[in-house]
């Protein structure tokens, strides 16, 4: 069983080529989706409210996803803050 779950987050887009994920270059999403795949240690699809540019820093942006229903929340919060 899956539970909905939403995070705020706000980060330093100096060295992201951007929010949307792409393939071969560091992007805020596939940061933060690998690092809850990690917890989790299952696939995750995430969706983000809103992109920004190469370079830009994010502050309050809204990220959703789907996890597994037993997940630690708070626990989760600092695991992400480490890995990322």
């Amino acid at each position: 069983m899956q539970r909905r779950f939403r995070m705020t987050v706000a980060y330093d887009g100096t060295d992201f080529h951007g929010f949307a994920e792409a393939e071969a270059v560091p992007t805020v999403m596939g940061t933060l989706r690998g690092a809850v795949e990690t917890i989790v240690r299952a696939p995750v699809d995430l969706v983000g409210a809103g992109r920004t540019d190469a370079g830009v820093h994010g502050w309050g942006q809204v990220v959703s996803g789907d996890l597994p229903e037993g997940t630690d929340l708070a626990g989760m919060q600092r695991r992400i803050n480490k890995l990322c």
